[in-house]
């Protein structure tokens, strides 16, 4: 190679090192090191993704309109009167160890006798029960996910959820006092997607109030 490329040579290599120096500091420094990840935040409770847990410390071993009924719900402003009237047992709704009190009978009638309507829309105050150690979660089918909610755990003032897990007591069946909210006139069909353990949900369909509705 000619002295001038070896002049060119080693201007290039030294502008190099310099480049390389000015980066990390003079090499007296360590390069910055990069940020740490953070973990994404996980969906909210209540989501479809993360139901909201209704469990033994929200109900009680008694059945809703009997003697000893839970008091976890008491004060809720859509708890109606004479709510716990004789209901046909026919009119259940079960799958596996959880039943659903009276869903099928809000085909048709007075829908003040079932529940109450404020400014958002109606809430249908409904009994729920799970065998003991049982557990099964509802979600509201994507259909009607923009209309109804599922009303039930301890607190008083808690919102509609599109999912819910109800989970029965280890040592005794357990029954929750709770409501399914609908929007506007409350009267809607709305299906329920009802799933125990790993196993594949069963889809319900449930009128409130809005005739006989398509499976």
């Amino acid at each position: 190679m000619s002295g001038r490329a070896w002049q060119a040579a080693g201007v290039t290599g030294g502008a190099l090192l310099l480049a390389v120096g000015c980066t990390f500091g003079g090499g007296s420094k360590d390069p910055p090191r990069a940020a740490e990840p953070t973990e994404a935040p996980g969906p909210p409770v209540g989501s479809v993704e993360h139901p909201r847990p209704v469990d033994c410390l929200d109900g009680a071993t008694t059945v809703p309109g009997h003697p000893g009924d839970s008091t976890a719900t008491a004060g809720r402003p859509w708890s109606p009167p004479g709510s716990s009237s004789p209901r046909p047992r026919g009119d259940d709704v079960t799958v596996g160890p959880l039943t659903l009190e009276g869903l099928h009978g809000l085909v048709h009638g007075d829908q003040e006798a079932h529940g109450v309507h404020n400014s958002d829309g109606w809430h249908y105050l409904v009994g729920a029960s799970v065998r003991l150690g049982g557990s099964a979660t509802v979600t509201i089918g994507a259909e009607q996910r923009a209309r109804a909610g599922l009303e039930f755990g301890g607190g008083e003032h808690m919102g509609p959820a599109p999912a819910v897990t109800f989970s029965a007591c280890a040592d005794a069946a357990t029954s929750f006092l709770g409501a399914f909210f609908v929007a506007g006139d409350g009267r809607a069909c709305v299906p329920l997607d009802i799933r125990v353990g790993d196993s594949a949900p069963r889809r319900v369909v449930i009128s409130f109030f809005d005739g006989e509705c398509a499976a």
